[in-house]
């Protein structure tokens, strides 16, 4: 039975929660099996991505408020840099953040449940998702949030992202003067199969490309798609 006790205020939530990292912090690791440091990273990850929902949550609310202008500051990045004394790339880290707060709240609820997404693969989803078109965008985030839960991996997520993609991508216009109808991808492969690439795509387009080349980049984790949850297969269908 848990005998965690319920704070009453932020203030108690806070110090409960530094006194907890205080308590870890204070730990004797090297003397600490391997299993039980598995088991202490990935909780630290779990704290990580529900802390950064709470960080994303309080920024939009502070922001909203005019919160950097009231302490002498023109954006939530220079508060941050200069008051809460992180590095310029690490206050950009926590504006991203703030925007799943702002635009993205299916993923920032995915963020908070702690081991559905990590900070870091929920910004990466909110820019794949913004090639989405907006009428469709809240039913593909949820569809993604589900698809982690069931344990897709980041290249699994990249793929229905752009089969989402694919699915609601509006036609091409008529209208022959259209400056984007010229727009295309053109591989050339030499007589040794090396290959390269040249296309001009629209701002959109350049946008799930790069989402599925940041997949491929990854360490494969989970084999194709055909060994992932049959959960978002389903969501797809």
């Amino acid at each position: 039975m848990s005998t965690a006790m319920v704070p009453a205020d932020m203030s108690e939530a806070q110090a409960m929660v530094e006194a907890g990292l205080r308590f870890m912090a204070a730990i004797d690791m090297a003397g600490m099996p391997c299993e039980a440091l598995a088991e202490l990273l990935l909780g630290m990850e779990r704290n990580d991505a529900i802390g950064a929902a709470v960080r994303g949550g309080a920024m939009a609310a502070f922001d909203a408020q005019d919160g950097s202008v009231t302490f002498g500051q023109r954006t939530m990045k220079a508060w941050a840099v200069n008051t809460s004394r992180v590095t310029r790339g690490q206050a950009a880290e926590h504006v991203a953040v703030q925007r799943l707060a702002e635009s993205h709240r299916l993923l920032l609820g995915g963020l908070a449940e702690g081991d559905a997404l990590t900070k870091s693969v929920a910004v990466k989803l909110a820019k794949w998702t913004a090639a989405i078109p907006e009428e469709y965008r809240d039913e593909a985030e949820e569809i993604l949030v589900a698809a982690a839960r069931a344990g897709a991996d980041l290249r699994a997520l990249a793929a229905i992202c752009a089969e989402i993609r694919s699915r609601t991508a509006k036609p091409d216009p008529d209208d022959p003067d259209d400056r984007h109808l010229d727009r295309g991808v053109l591989l050339d492969t030499t007589i040794d199969g090396v290959g390269v690439i040249r296309g001009d795509l629209t701002a959109e387009c350049a946008a799930m490309v790069q989402a599925v080349l940041d997949a491929l980049s990854a360490p494969e984790a989970g084999g194709d798609l055909r060994t992932q949850p049959q959960r978002y297969h389903d969501a797809l269908a």
